[in-house]
Order: structure tokens, then C-alpha cells, then sequence
């Protein structure tokens, strides 16, 4: 199997799992704009978990990390509302980051500095888990939305926003 093919594969999974049709238009969600929005409410509950528990709960270098993400996809997110050329490719590198980023702190045990475990080895209670999990996936439902755009247009680094569909 080639990449392309595997490629090809991935987006007719994502299709039919992220994708909702309304008499055969696009819902909210479906444009990188919705799903910007769920990254953003997600990312308020995930960030208002953290300061419920407190900084004393997670390292430095975790709150210095989160801070880092926050910052990257206001970029991003602020470039899709603005529909710049540049915001597909930019959410492309972005959401996935995010997305392992936040798994690898929050899902795996406990593996360094930048570890903040909740599922294993964790005295937090399901309200962290549930604020994690709902961050992973809305950035992993973003990146992948951001690649489609990317993939339908040959990988342009810059997409007018009427091909953004």
C-alpha cells in the first residue's frame, strides 16, 4: 500500500466518522471554522480543569507547554477565522501536535517532566479526564479537517478560502 492510498483510506474514515450531513449540506462542523470552535470550548474546559486542580498539581514545565499550545492555536484559530491563505496548512501542523502532545502528557503514565498523567497512576477525578479527552479529540477532528483541505488541494501552502470546502 502506498501513502497516497493510505491517505485515501484515512480520509473515507474520517469522512464518515466526523463528517454530518444536513440534506446534503455542510454542517458547522464540517469547516474548519466549526471545528475551530469546539477546539477553542474544549480547550476553555481543559484549561479551567487545570486551574480548578491548581498549579502546585502539574510541573512547570507542563503549565509552560500548555501555555505554548494556547498561544499556537490562537495563532492558527485566529488565521481560520480570518480565512487566510496560509490558515489550512498552518492548523495541519498545529491540531495534530496538539493532539499527540496532550496524549502523551495526559494518557501515558507517568514518563517525564512534561508527563501529567490522568489515567494512570492519577489522583484527579473523570471531570480531568473528560477536559483532556475532549481536547485531544476536537484538535485531532481540526488537524484532520485542515489535511483534507491540504490533501483536495495538492498540498498548496496557501488555499483561497473558496477551496477551503
Amino acid at each position: 500500500m502506498t501513502t497516497h492510498d493510505a491517505l485515501s483510506r484515512v480520509n473515507v474514515l474520517v469522512e464518515r466518522s466526523f463528517y454530518l450531513y444536513s440534506g446534503g449540506r455542510m454542517t458547522r462542523l464540517q469547516t474548519l471554522q466549526g471545528a475551530a470552535l469546539l477546539f477553542i470550548g474544549t480547550w476553555i474546559i481543559h484549561t479551567a480543569d487545570h486551574a480548578r486542580r491548581g498549579l502546585a498539581a502539574t510541573t512547570e514545565a507542563v503549565v509552560w507547554s500548555g501555555t505554548a499550545v494556547g498561544l499556537l492555536a490562537a495563532v492558527s484559530v485566529t488565521l481560520i477565522f480570518v480565512r487566510h491563505p496560509t490558515a489550512p496548512a498552518i492548523a495541519a501542523a498545529v491540531f495534530p501536535t496538539i493532539a499527540l502532545g496532550v496524549t502523551a502528557s495526559h494518557v501515558f503514565p507517568d514518563w517525564g517532566v512534561l508527563s501529567d498523567p490522568l489515567l494512570i497512576d492519577s489522583t484527579t477525578d473523570s471531570w480531568s479526564i473528560v477536559a483532556a479527552i475532549g481536547e485531544i479529540i476536537s484538535a485531532a477532528v481540526l488537524g484532520t479537517l485542515a489535511i483534507r483541505v491540504l490533501m483536495r488541494n495538492n498540498f498548496a501552502l496557501q488555499i483561497s478560502e473558496a477551496r477551503w470546502k
